[in-house]
């Protein structure tokens, strides 16, 4: 039986320990947003804190708009060609020309929504500086160290240089004026870290990125299309509730939303990046037995978090935010609800739909998706104006999603 164990942690060496740093990574930045967050609600205050999250949700839509659904295609090019450096470089120079591209059309977008809003005008600081995350989408391609199974350089990186702001974050903020400085210091921070790691691939690795022609760009994005309506819809609906909370009910309410989201992050992270670090493995050596397998162990383990968040969430709130953001408690058991359906939509995309080549039933997933996001929020402000009822629209649209999938891989993928 050990003889069989130890070959089996042979084998898998590699994925086990992509999955490690991968999570580790998304665990020490959790710990660290949390560690910092009681100083950061008291010092910002719940207002400017607000507005803090408000421009990075916006960004957020500008960086999924550049990154084009390039990563999971590229990581699974580069994980197919790990040894071949020409083919490597042939990937990354795709990818980063096609992201330069789109770029220059962020740019142009955002400064017109700029131009006409007047909320973002009044905060002119906060709302330029949050646009550099854009720029590190680019100069950061965690895909290529996810492909070649070298998380752990990602994960030292990034840990280092959380590290290295902490000073800056406790000196330089007094209080809710310096919500731009705060801004300032995350991404000055992921801008370097996006230096550091084009540094590690082009002296370690020894790989050239030259820019290629329109011709590459556009089959590149041809690939990638499918992925990035999948992502755009996913993350419109994502962020989309954050905007709507912050348009229609005030930042102080996006503030309760974001720690609720705070709560919950960390059972999200430490099993939404499973799927991620089996997806080479499966697609090299595909089991059909250990797909259900995985599924089940992942319904479990959405059941046991949304548990766990109803009994623990609610010290979780008090000692984070204090007893003015306790309206974080209820919305967080409600948005636990959401693990479980990334963790179990994850698998059956990756591990089902993916792998039958029909991905465009990813993008019609997420399409409806985002639809019943909308729909459930509309009507529920309508009824009222409540973040309690915006957030069930996430936990809603959740669960049509495993049921659509669920659909699609029983009627349209069987043979």
């Amino acid at each position: 039986m050990w003889q069989k164990i130890r070959d089996i942690w042979r084998e898998n060496t590699k994925v086990a320990e992509n999955y490690v740093f991968m999570t580790v990574l998304q665990v020490l930045n959790v710990c660290f947003y949390l560690l910092i967050y009681p100083f950061l609600i008291r010092t910002l205050g719940q207002h400017s804190y607000g507005l803090y999250v408000y421009a990075v949700a916006i960004v957020a839509l500008f960086v999924t708009l550049v990154s084009f659904g390039f990563d999971l295609p590229a990581a699974k090019q580069i994980s197919e060609h790990v040894n071949d450096a020409s083919r490597k470089e042939q990937i990354l120079s795709r990818v980063t020309t096609s992201k330069l591209l789109i770029e220059l059309v962020a740019v142009v977008l955002y400064a017109c929504l700029f131009l006409f809003s007047s909320s973002m005008q009044t905060q002119k600081a906060v709302f330029i500086i949050a646009f550099s995350q854009t720029v590190t989408n680019i100069i950061f391609p965690q895909w290529y160290f996810q492909g070649v199974q070298r998380m752990r350089v990602v994960t030292y990186i990034q840990v280092a240089l959380k590290m290295l702001s902490l000073p800056f974050i406790f000196f330089f903020l007094h209080g809710p004026e310096d919500v731009w400085i705060y801004m300032l210091i995350t991404c000055l921070t992921s801008v370097l870290g996006g230096v550091v790691a084009w540094l590690l691939i082009r002296y370690q690795d020894g790989l050239r990125v030259r820019l290629v022609s329109m011709e590459q760009v556009g089959r590149t994005m041809r690939e990638a299309l499918p992925f990035f309506l999948s992502n755009a819809s996913g993350v419109l609906k994502e962020q989309g509730v954050a905007l709507i909370i912050g348009h229609m009910l005030g930042l102080g309410q996006v503030a309760i939303y974001d720690l609720a989201n705070k709560i919950i992050i960390i059972p999200r992270t430490i099993f939404c990046k499973l799927n991620d670090a089996l997806y080479p493995k499966m697609m090299a050596q595909p089991s059909a037995s250990m797909r259900r397998k995985v599924m089940w162990m992942e319904v479990v383990i959405g059941v046991v978090t949304t548990a766990a968040v109803a009994a623990l969430g609610y010290w979780a709130v008090l000692i984070l935010g204090g007893t003015a953001m306790l309206a974080a408690y209820p919305v967080s058991i409600i948005l636990s609800v959401t693990v479980l359906t990334w963790l179990v939509v994850g698998a059956l995309i990756y591990f089902y739909i993916i792998p039958s080549g029909k991905t465009y039933y990813i993008t019609v997933n997420q399409v409806i998706a985002m639809l019943t996001t909308f729909a459930f929020a509309g009507i529920g402000l309508y009824i009222t104006h409540s973040v309690y009822l915006l957030a069930a629209s996430l936990a809603v649209s959740g669960l049509i999603e495993i049921a659509f999938c669920t659909y699609v891989i029983r009627k349209r993928l069987q043979p």
